[in-house]
C-alpha cells in the first residue's frame, strides 16, 4: 500500500481539484497544509517551483494538479475521470486547459485586487505577497475581469441543457471547472466550509450577475452529486 501525502492550501482551487479526484476514486491520503511565504523554500527544494498542490508518493514528488491527476488515473483507473472515446478525451483536455490555465489564474488576479483593497491590514499584507508572486497590476486586474466574464458566458452556454461538460459522464472537466469557480463565487458552506470573513474576498462582482446564476447552480449540483462529502479544513 503506497503512502500518499498531499501538500495543499485549503482555499486553492488547484488543491481542491486534486482532493476531489482523490476522494472520488477512494484513494486515502494524508494532508499537509502549506503556508504561503513560510513554506515556499521547502516547496522550491522539493519541486523547483513555489506552488502547491504537491503529491508525495513513497518518496516520489509530483507537482502540478494536472500531473497529479494524470498519475492518479494510472494509479487507480476506476472509477474513471477520463473517458475512453478520443473525442471526449480531447474535450476534457480542452476544458482543463481553459479552466485550469485561464479561468483560475485570471480569477486569482481579481481576488488579489480585492485583498489589496481590504480595510484589514492582514489581508492587505497577503494581497501584497500574492501581487508580487503573480504580477498583479491595475491593468492585469482590468484585463482579468474581461476574461473571467467571457469564460462564465462560455460556461453558461456550454452547460445549457447539459449535465456534464464532456460526453455523458462525470469527468476531470467537471472537477476542474467546479473547483476553479471557487475563485469567482465559493460554494455554500454546506458544500465547502469557508470563513465568513474571507467569503467576500473570494466573490468577484460579476458573480452577482443573474445571467451567470445557472453556472453556479450547476457547480453546486455537481458538488452535491459527485463530491461525496462536505469540504472542511
Amino acid at each position: 500500500m503506497s503512502t500518499i501525502k498531499l501538500i495543499h492550501m485549503y482555499a486553492s482551487p488547484w488543491a481542491e481539484r486534486v482532493r476531489w479526484a482523490l476522494n472520488y476514486k477512494g484513494v486515502p491520503y494524508e494532508k499537509e497544509n502549506y503556508q504561503p511565504g513560510v513554506d515556499e523554500e521547502k516547496i522550491k527544494k522539493l519541486t523547483g517551483q513555489a506552488q502547491v498542490p504537491v503529491l508525495m508518493v513513497d518518496g516520489t514528488v509530483i507537482p502540478d494538479s494536472t500531473a497529479i491527476l494524470n498519475w492518479l488515473e494510472q494509479y487507480k483507473s476506476q472509477p474513471p475521470l477520463m473517458p475512453t472515446a478520443e473525442k471526449d478525451r480531447a474535450q476534457v483536455m480542452m476544458w482543463e486547459e481553459l479552466m485550469d490555465g485561464v479561468l483560475g489564474p485570471q480569477a486569482r488576479i481579481l481576488i488579489i485586487g480585492q485583498f489589496l483593497r481590504s480595510s484589514e491590514p492582514e489581508l492587505q499584507q497577503g494581497g501584497r505577497y500574492f501581487a508580487q508572486k503573480y504580477q498583479h497590476s491595475a491593468y492585469a486586474e482590468e484585463h482579468a475581469g474581461l476574461i473571467v466574464e467571457r469564460i462564465l458566458m462560455i460556461l453558461k452556454h456550454a452547460l445549457d441543457g447539459r449535465q456534464y461538460l464532456a460526453g455523458d459522464a462525470f469527468t476531470r472537466a467537471d472537477v476542474t471547472a467546479a473547483s476553479m469557480l471557487l475563485l469567482v463565487n465559493p460554494p455554500p458552506d454546506e458544500l465547502f466550509l469557508f470563513p465568513a470573513s474571507m467569503r467576500p474576498m473570494y466573490t468577484v462582482p460579476m458573480a452577482s450577475n443573474a445571467a451567470f446564476a445557472p453556472v453556479f447552480a450547476w457547480r453546486d449540483k455537481t458538488y452535491r452529486r459527485h463530491r461525496g462529502e462536505a469540504v472542511k479544513p
